[in-house]
């Protein structure tokens, strides 16, 4: 009998991204399994606070975090249902001010350390035009792998991996993992999603991640939406998953790698 062919290199699942197909059923019956950790490279903690994240600027726009004098501007964004909508976290436009004044403030506590997050400007007017970012670096409770919110991609996902890095243990949901055992080296990645019906960002996400053979994973899943002001529906995400592209190489240290220590499986 052939033995059966070797693992893909890291090389090949970048260019033959895992494809993933979930119902709700096999969404939430995987939900339930061991969740195993990998050696790959995150961002050193403490991450860098408010204060001390530099702006990014591409051609047309400016990017930096929120401060406390943008709610105006930050309440008209977050009114905007056609865009609210489709966020992954809210899911809908903000009903009052009072409403968008404490997701302001959710942003600023504790100098923003749970998420890597930003507000998106037109340089030639100063205009409040988009947000962009992960709202969830720390927990990252369905895939292990931080989840971006995008309503203007801008220059922000060259600003993540631009932190510096360590290697270390890190937990993940196996789906995310495909052909790796458990305890091996990833390279790290972030996932980006959106509502199946969403059309016009699927080609967008296609179109942007795609483009430097980055993505290691795509695919559907399906969940209740529990969105606060949502019908408690089964909803389709359609999903990527795209990778540092600095791989894993470049966090070595001379003293080792600085992976942490703990169990391989959950």
């Amino acid at each position: 009998m052939a033995s059966p062919p070797p693992p893909p290199t890291q090389a090949q699942a970048r260019a033959e991204p895992i494809k993933f197909a979930l119902d709700n059923e096999e969404f939430e019956g995987r939900s339930m399994m061991p969740w195993f950790s990998y050696k790959v490279s995150m961002p050193v903690q403490p991450i860098p606070g408010l204060g001390a994240r530099p702006p990014v600027r591409t051609k047309r726009l400016e990017l930096r975090p929120f401060v406390e004098s943008d709610l105006d501007a930050f309440h008209e964004l977050r009114s905007r249902e056609e865009t609210q909508r489709g966020s992954m976290t809210r899911g809908r436009a903000s009903r009052s001010r009072d409403e968008s004044e404490r997701q302001l403030e959710a942003l600023l506590q504790d100098d923003g350390q749970m998420h890597w997050y930003f507000a998106v400007f037109l340089q030639a007017t100063g205009e409040l035009v988009g947000e962009v970012g992960l709202p969830d670096c720390v927990t990252m409770a369905r895939s292990g792998w931080p989840e971006a919110e995008v309503l203007m991609l801008g220059g922000w996902l060259s600003s993540w991996w631009a932190l510096p890095r360590e290697i270390r243990r890190h937990q993940l949901f196996p789906l995310a993992t495909g052909w790796q055992e458990p305890g091996a080296e990833l390279i790290d990645g972030v996932g980006f999603g959106w509502e199946e019906t969403n059309t016009a960002a699927s080609g967008f996400f296609h179109k942007v991640l795609s483009a430097d053979g980055a993505v290691f994973a795509e695919g559907f899943f399906e969940e209740f939406d529990q969105r606060d002001g949502r019908e408690p529906q089964i909803i389709r995400w359609n999903g990527i998953i795209t990778s540092n592209p600095n791989g894993l190489e470049a966090y070595r240290t001379a003293e080792g790698d600085n992976a942490g220590g703990g169990p391989s499986e959950a």
